[in-house]
């Protein structure tokens, strides 16, 4: 593609979600440095770093720590700039706990009591009948006076404040609600927190043998069972120690975990997402970030900064069609999910080649032969349009399916 200095190189790779490679570049760079992050105690790089992040090891006599000023400002090192990102970011990495090894996991010994429950398929049909399965089960607990029901859910605002709401039910009656704020995570350590903060009073609750845990977001409440390195480990080894004490205790107790998404509107779910959704909490101080919300915000910033260079680039062509959402916004790249374009137009290689040429200004209609070819006829064969343009094929032409 790079032949020529004309080719336009910049646009055919945000057609299929390739990123500069400057940028992808820069991008591993930064999650480079957060990978020190996760490194077990006894791992050597941690002798090297400063005594805040070397994990309870003894600094080596050249670890940065060890070091004058005068020898810091000079030291160009990536073990100095590992400590700058980390200065950051929490610790949240714990592989080696005592829960996590063979023989003392969740999993080892009450696989059989814990249950998670979630539609078969996104489908409507299926989602009904597991609605409808929920409600049952919800009154169910409710029934049971050894029963409670856990309703969870969390959210982040763009302030970076995440919410964490719950509503302990039992008896048909809400005996507890809880709401907690958190600054610089992501969206499933907001839910993660939900289900801590609801599941651990309910656990207490006595002669409490059935718990029914409600949520939105099904993966973090799995993530209890799981043992490999996780970046929310520090989060869920309470949780999964409290749940291995409930468990223990009594060959009745068990756990069920039951996916109710928000755009069903189950009603008692609704109560706690409207809650979160309400819910305004201002950050009063700075925070350091967690891993997932570091690795996201790296992300996020190279992302901002490919869709800002690519606006204003002259190496995507002249004549790059500028498509729109349903809210009248220019659609950006993007490198998520295939990009902002494969996903839908990459059924077929024709399709997919016809849409690169009228996309970057290339396809053999009138506007273009007004450019390389004005000897020929550029009008639209409708008789609508003197100058055949894409908007014009797109949005109005009769020849065509209309776009809208």
């Amino acid at each position: 593609m790079n032949a020529f200095r004309t080719s336009l190189s910049e646009g055919i790779e945000a057609i299929v979600g390739l990123i500069p490679i400057t940028l992808h570049l820069r991008k591993l760079n930064g999650r480079y440095y957060l990978r020190y992050a996760s490194i077990p105690p006894s791992h050597a790089i941690n002798f090297l770093l400063d005594s805040q992040h070397a994990k309870n090891q003894t600094p080596y006599k050249t670890a940065t720590s060890k070091l004058t000023v005068k020898q810091q400002a000079s030291l160009k090192s990536p073990i100095k700039d590992v400590n700058e990102q980390l200065n950051s970011v929490r610790n949240c990495f714990n592989p080696l706990h005592p829960l996590f090894t063979p023989g003392s996991r969740i999993v080892d010994h009450f696989s059989s009591r814990i249950s998670f429950h979630s539609p078969p398929s996104s489908s409507d049909e299926d989602l009904y009948q597991h609605l409808q399965s929920l409600n049952l089960a919800f009154r169910s607990s409710q029934v049971n006076h050894n029963s409670a029901a856990v309703i969870a859910d969390g959210g982040v605002k763009k302030s970076h404040v995440a919410t964490a709401a719950v509503y302990i039910w039992a008896d048909n009656f809400v005996i507890k609600q809880l709401q907690v704020h958190s600054l610089n995570v992501t969206s499933i350590k907001a839910e993660l927190m939900a289900i801590c903060i609801g599941l651990i009073p309910a656990m207490e609750i006595d002669n409490i043998h059935d718990i029914t845990v409600i949520t939105d977001f099904i993966a973090a409440a799995k993530k209890i069972l799981e043992f490999k390195v996780d970046p929310l480990q520090n989060m869920f080894i309470p949780l999964a120690s409290t749940v291995k004490t409930f468990l223990s205790k009594d060959g009745r107790n068990k756990i069920r975990f039951w996916y109710c998404p928000s755009r069903a509107e189950w009603p008692r779910h609704k109560l706690v997402d409207d809650q979160v959704k309400a819910s305004s909490c201002a950050p009063l101080f700075p925070s350091k970030e967690s891993y997932l919300f570091s690795k996201q915000k790296e992300c996020d910033n190279t992302l901002c900064k490919w869709q800002m260079y690519f606006a204003n680039s002259l190496k995507k062509g002249h004549y790059f069609f500028n498509f729109k959402d349903e809210k009248e916004r220019v659609i950006k790249p993007t490198y998520a999910k295939g990009g902002s374009w494969l996903p839908i137009i990459g059924f077929t290689n024709s399709l997919c080649t016809c849409f690169t040429r009228m996309t970057t200004g290339h396809t053999p209609i009138g506007e273009y032969r007004q450019r390389f070819f004005p000897h020929l006829p550029t009008s639209c064969p409708c008789g609508k349009a003197e100058v055949q343009t894409r908007e014009h094929i797109v949005m109005e032409c009769d020849r065509h399916d209309p776009f809208m």
